[in-house]
Formats: C-alpha cells, structure tokens, sequence
C-alpha cells in the first residue's frame, strides 16, 4: 500500500508540475500575443479655401489748392491678401481706376487717371502666421491708366501661400496747376482683383 501511496502521489505531482509547465507555456504566449504591434493609418484631408483681398473702403488725399502745381499723397495702407487655396497656384494683385470726376460742372471737373501714380514697389509686405515672402513680388511704380490695369503684387508658383498685409503704397495725384480746375470734391473707385 505504500508504494500505491507513493505512485499516487507522484501521479499527483506530475500533473501539477505539467499542469503548471502548461500554464507558464500558455502564459508566455499569452503575454507575446498582447504585446505584439498593432498599426493603425491615421487619415487627415486638408480642403482648399479661397483667394481672399481685403482692403480700406476710402483712401483721403489733402487739399488741393486750385492753380498751385502740388503732389498730393494718399497711403494705400493694409491690404490684406490670403491665400488659402493650398495649391501653390501662382496669383497677382492688380488696380484700376477711371479719371475722378466732381460733380460740378465744368471743362476741368475731372482728374485723369494718368495724372495719378502709386508706388507699389516702395511698400512693406508682411507675412503673417508664418507665412513666407519669399517669390512676391510687389509691382512697378507707375502712373495710373484708364485703359489699362496695374500691377500691384504677385506670387510665383508654390508661392505666397498664407495670409499677407501690405502696408505704405502711395498714391500721388500730380496736379499741375491748370487754372481752370473746377473746385469741388472728386471721386471714383479703385478696384483691386486677385486672381
């Protein structure tokens, strides 16, 4: 009887240390199958905005005395361009304007456009929120023309990308003394596009 006892209790032990083998096996592969890498694609679209201009409603000159040849400065301050179109697509900023009319009567009532020049090349541009300058331009100092539009900033291809002021363009209304110049106030529009 004692060598059953025995027997018994190494059949018992047996099956406890495979017992506990078969646990510590299945635990380790247990462990390996929950720390493995897991990949997940992570998924962000970007979706293009608009070409915006922004500019002041007015722009104020000083008096003019009628019969004194004077320049008379106006500044074109904080035009704000934003590009959030996020294609890299190249842009310019163009002006135009008409001869400025008064409302009285008369054989001068008017300012020609080609008497009134802006200096675009002489402004500051600023890129905001990090936006780089690099590869704009700003446009020529020139006279003014009815007929014709006038540069007044561009960007190069992948370009201008972000949002821009531009600040100190001026505006000079050369005025050359006619003494038959109708006092009075004058006005007309100056129209920027982007495109």
């Amino acid at each position: 009887m004692q060598t059953k006892k025995r027997q018994i209790k190494q059949q018992i032990i047996a099956t406890l240390v495979v017992s506990f083998m078969f646990l510590m096996v299945f635990g380790a592969l247990n462990q390996e199958i929950v720390s493995a890498n897991f990949v997940s694609n992570l998924i962000q679209n970007f979706v293009g905005g608009t070409l915006q201009l922004q500019g002041p409603t007015s722009i104020g000159f000083p008096d003019i005395n009628v019969g004194t040849p004077t320049n008379s400065l106006a500044n074109l301050s904080a035009v704000n361009i934003r590009d959030y179109v996020g294609s890299g697509a190249l842009w310019s900023v163009v002006g135009s304007m008409n001869n400025m009319l008064a409302t009285n009567a008369g054989t001068r009532n008017f300012l020609d456009a080609n008497n009134i020049a802006w200096f675009p090349g002489n402004a500051t541009l600023t890129g905001l929120e990090g936006a780089s300058t690099s590869g704009i331009a700003l446009g020529t100092n020139t006279l003014m023309n009815a007929a014709t539009s006038r540069t007044l900033i561009n960007a190069s291809a992948n370009n201008g990308m972000g949002n821009y002021i531009l600040n100190g363009t001026l505006i000079n209304i050369q005025y050359y003394g006619w003494g038959n110049q109708i006092a009075g106030t004058y006005q007309n529009t100056l129209t920027l596009t982007i495109s």
